[in-house]
C-alpha cells in the first residue's frame, strides 16, 4: 500500500479502517521475460522459444535478454523524507495502477503522458512488471496503538470477566452458562470518538483491568506506545468507576438544599443489574475491591490500594455482609463472595504494605457463611485459612522487628514463632497431598473446577510463604538481596535503624563473600541458633574481615539456622511448583494445548490476572537465592569438585528461580508494576543455564 504526502494523517487513519481493493490474480503467473513480438502486441507470452503466440501468428519470435538479474528482490522501506520528491508520482492510497491496456500509439505520439512514467520506469520491462505483478509496498508500516474494549456491552464484559478474572478473583457468583469466545473490540488511539463507556461502576472497574491485557489483534503489544495507550485508557476507566460510585451516592439536594438532604433517607438505585444474581447495592463494593488490586498490581500504589479496600470494607459492613444469615435467596452467594473477597483484600493490603490490618481480622463477629464451589466445597475455607496464616506471619515479622529495634525481651516473640510453626506445619503437609490435576488451559465451567485448582494453588503459595516469613531471619538473618523493597524484605540500599554500623558492615562483607552469617552462627545447647555479634578487637577467632562472632549476648532462636534454612528451601520449592500449577485464562472457550496464546497469530501467552499475592514470589526467590549463595560459598563451581548432590540442588534452585521469573514475566504482560519484581529476579537468575 502506498501513500502520498498529501494524504498525511488521514492516510494513517485509513490504514486502520480500510483495506485496499484486491488485485486481479492470474490463473498462471506471467513469465519473467516475454518475447519482443508479444510485448509490442500486448499479448500473453508463455516464455517458450518460439512462444505459442508467435507460432499461431506465424511470426518471428525474438527475446531480448533481461537486465533484472534473477528473481525479484523486495524493496526496502523508504524513509519518510523521500515521499516529498515522490508525492506527485506515486498513486494515492485509494488509487490502483491502471489496468487498461496501453496502446502503442500512446507511446509514439508527442507528449503522450510519458513524463510522469519516465521519472520512475525507464523501460518496458518495468512497465510490464508493474502492470502484471503484485506491487511491492515500499511504504513504512504505521503502528497505531490499540486497546481491548467490549463496546459498552455488559454481556461481553461479564463474559470476559469469567475468562480473565474469575479464576483468580471469584468475587461474582458462578457463571450461569459456560463463557463463550472472548468478544474483543479493539479501540485504536486515533478512534477515540468511537469509545462507548460501560454503564456502571462494576463494569468500568472490570473493563479497567481487562484493558491492561493486550488485544489479540495487536501486532506490537509490547511496543512502548501500545503499553502507554493501554495504561492511559485503563486509568481513565478506573477513574470513571470511582466517579460512578460517587454519582450513585450523591443527592441533588446536597448542592442546593443541604438541610433537606440531611433529613431524607438514602435513595434507591434504579438501573439494570450488571449480573442477574448480584443486587445493585453490592456493585460498588465489588468495584472497589477490583480497583484495590488494580492500584497494587498496575500502579504500585499501596496507599490507594488500602484506601479502596477500606471503603469497600465500610460499605460491606454497613450492608451487614459479615453477619451470618439463615435466609437463603437468589443473592445469598453474591453476598458471601462479596464479603469474603473484601476480607481477603483487606488482609492483603496489610500483607503487602507490612502494616497491621485496619480491623480485628479474627473477630468473632464475622460469622458469614463461606461461599460454595460445587466442584470443591473445601476450597473456600482453605483459601481464607491460608490468608489468615500469612497475615499472622506478617504480624509476627512486624512484632519481631519492633522488639529487635527496641532491644526488648524476645521471649514472647520466640514463643509466637514456635506457635506459628506448630500451626503451619500440618497445614502445609496437608496441602502437599492435594491433587491438582486440572488442565492448565481448561475453560471456566459452571462447577468452577478451574477456580478450585486456582484457590488451592494460591492457598499453598500463601501457606508456604507464611512459613518462610516465620523462619527467614533465623535462617538468613534478613540479609538484603534485592535493590528494591518488596513487602517485608529489606533492600540493599536500606539501612535498618536497629542495625549498628558493625552489623551493616558485616552484612556487606558476607554478601560480597557469597555467604551468610549462618555459616558462622553458634548453636546453643538447646538446638537453637544465635545471631552474630561483633567485636572490633583482633582475636584468634576473627574471620577474614577482622570481625569476631561472640554468641554470649546473642539472640537464641528456638530453631537452628540449619533447620530453618531447610524449611525455607522446601517452602520456596513448593511455592514455585504451585505457581506452575496455576491455570491460564482461555479466551477460546475450548480446551487447547498448553500454553494458550492471546490470539491466533500472537506469540504472547495469556496473562494470569489479579496478582495481589505476587509478593509471595519474592519471598520464594529470596529463600532460593540465599540457599544458592550459600551453596556456591561452600561448593564453588570454579573448583569443579561438586558431587551429584550439589548438582541436584543447583538444578532445583535454578528451576525454582526460572519458574518464578516466568510467572512474573507472565503477570507483567498486563500489570506494569510487577515488572519491577520481574526485573529484580531477572538480574539474579543465570539464564544461560536455560529454562
Amino acid at each position: 500500500m502506498t501513500m502520498s504526502e498529501g494524504d498525511g494523517q488521514n492516510g494513517a487513519q485509513r490504514l486502520t479502517t480500510q483495506a485496499p481493493a484486491p488485485r486481479k490474480k492470474f490463473a498462471i503467473p506471467p513469465v519473467k521475460n516475454a518475447c519482443l513480438s508479444c510485448r509490442a502486441s500486448r499479448t500473453r507470452c508463455n516464455g517458450e522459444h518460439p512462444c505459442a503466440s508467435c507460432v499461431t501468428k506465424d511470426r518471428e519470435c525474438v527475446y531480448k535478454p533481461s537486465r533484472r538479474g534473477g528473481p525479484r528482490i523486495r524493496k526496502k522501506a523508504r524513509p519518510m523524507s523521500d515521499y516529498h520528491d515522490l508525492a506527485i508520482s506515486l498513486p494515492s492510497q485509494q488509487e490502483e495502477i491502471p489496468q487498461d491496456a496501453l496502446l502503442i500509439e500512446n507511446y509514439i505520439d508527442p507528449g503522450a503522458g510519458l513524463k510522469p512514467l519516465a521519472d520512475i520506469w525507464r523501460d518496458s520491462d518495468a512497465i510490464y512488471d508493474n502492470l502484471f505483478q503484485d506491487v511491492v509496498d515500499s511504504t513504512p508500516s504505521i503502528k497505531i496503538p490499540m486497546v481491548r474494549t467490549y463496546g459498552g456491552n455488559d454481556r461481553a464484559i461479564l463474559n470476559a470477566y469469567y475468562i480473565w478474572i474469575h479464576p483468580y478473583f471469584p468475587i461474582l457468583p458462578p457463571p450461569e452458562t459456560a463463557p463463550v469466545v472472548d468478544q474483543v473490540l479493539p479501540l485504536y488511539e486515533n478512534q477515540r470518538d468511537k469509545f462507548e463507556e460501560p454503564s456502571s461502576a462494576i463494569a468500568l472497574a472490570i473493563s479497567a483491568i481487562l484493558a491492561l491485557i493486550p488485544c489479540p489483534q495487536d501486532p506490537n503489544p509490547l511496543d512502548p506506545e501500545s503499553i502507554r495507550w493501554r495504561r492511559t485508557y485503563s486509568q481513565f476507566l478506573a477513574k470513571a468507576a470511582l466517579e460512578s460510585i460517587e454519582a450513585e451516592t450523591e443527592k441533588a439536594e446536597s448542592s442546593v438544599e443541604p438541610p433537606k438532604a440531611l433529613d431524607d433517607s438514602d435513595e434507591e438505585i434504579f438501573r439494570e443489574k450488571f449480573h442477574s444474581q448480584v443486587p445493585l447495592e453490592l456493585e460498588s463494593v465489588i468495584a472497589l475491591d477490583l480497583l484495590s488490586v488494580y492500584e497494587y498490581a498496575q500502579r504500585g500504589n499501596l496507599k490507594k490500594m488500602r484506601a479502596r479496600v477500606g471503603a469497600a470494607l465500610v460499605a460491606a459492613m454497613s450492608l451487614m455482609l459479615h453477619i451470618r444469615s439463615e435466609v437463603e435467596d437468589e443473592y445469598s452467594e453474591a453476598r458471601r463472595r462479596a464479603w469474603w473477597m473484601t476480607y481477603i483484600c483487606v488482609c492483603q493490603g496489610s500483607i503487602v504494605s507490612n502494616t497491621p490490618p485496619t480491623f480485628e481480622v479474627f473477630a468473632s463477629s464475622f460469622t458469614a457463611k463461606y461461599p460454595t464451589i460445587k466442584a470443591d466445597p473445601e476450597a473456600w475455607p482453605l483459601f481464607v485459612q491460608a490468608q489468615q496464616a500469612i497475615l499472622a506471619a506478617t504480624q509476627f515479622v512486624i512484632d519481631f522487628n519492633k522488639a529487635r529495634k527496641e532491644q526488648s525481651d524476645m521471649t514472647r516473640i520466640f514463643n509466637r514463632m514456635r506457635e506459628l510453626e506448630r500451626l503451619l506445619e500440618p497445614l502445609i503437609t496437608k496441602s502437599e497431598s492435594w491433587v491438582l490435576n486440572c488442565p492448565l488451559t481448561q475453560p471456566v465451567d459452571k462447577r468452577e473446577s478451574v477456580l478450585s485448582q486456582s484457590l488451592r494453588c494460591i492457598s499453598r503459595i500463601k501457606l508456604n510463604s507464611a512459613r518462610i516469613k516465620v523462619h527467614r531471619y533465623c535462617a538468613f538473618f534478613d540479609l538484603a538481596v534485592f535493590s528494591g523493597k518488596h513487602c517485608d524484605l529489606k533492600s540493599t540500599t536500606e539501612r535498618d535503624a536497629s542495625d549498628s554500623p558493625d552489623i551493616v558492615q558485616l552484612q556487606a562483607c558476607c554478601t560480597s563473600m557469597g555467604s551468610t552469617p549462618s555459616a558462622y552462627s553458634s548453636h546453643s545447647g538447646s538446638g537453637g541458633s544465635a545471631s552474630p555479634t561483633l567485636s572490633s578487637r583482633s582475636t584468634p577467632n576473627a574471620d577474614c574481615c577482622g570481625f569476631t562472632y561472640q554468641p554470649t549476648p546473642a539472640l537464641t532462636f528456638p530453631f537452628s539456622t540449619h533447620h530453618s534454612s531447610k524449611i525455607c528451601l522446601k517452602s520456596a520449592l513448593n511455592i514455585a511448583q504451585a505457581f506452575d500449577s496455576l491455570p491460564y485464562p482461555n479466551p477460546t472457550g475450548l480446551l487447547c494445548d498448553t500454553p494458550c496464546y492471546i490470539g491466533p497469530t500472537s506469540t504472547l501467552i495469556t496473562p494470569r490476572t489479579m496478582p495481589a499475592f505476587a509478593c509471595c514470589a519474592m519471598q520464594c526467590s529470596y529463600a532460593l537465592l540465599m540457599v544458592k549463595d550459600r551453596t556456591e560459598s561452600m561448593y564453588p563451581t570454579a573448583t569443579g569438585e561438586a558431587g551429584p548432590l550439589v548438582d541436584n540442588l543447583r538444578d532445583r534452585l535454578q528451576q525454582g528461580l526460572v519458574s518464578i521469573l516466568v510467572t512474573l514475566e507472565n503477570y507483567a504482560t498486563a500489570f506494569e508494576a510487577l515488572g519491577g519484581m520481574r526485573d529484580q529476579i531477572r538480574d539474579k537468575v543465570d539464564l544461560a543455564l536455560g529454562f
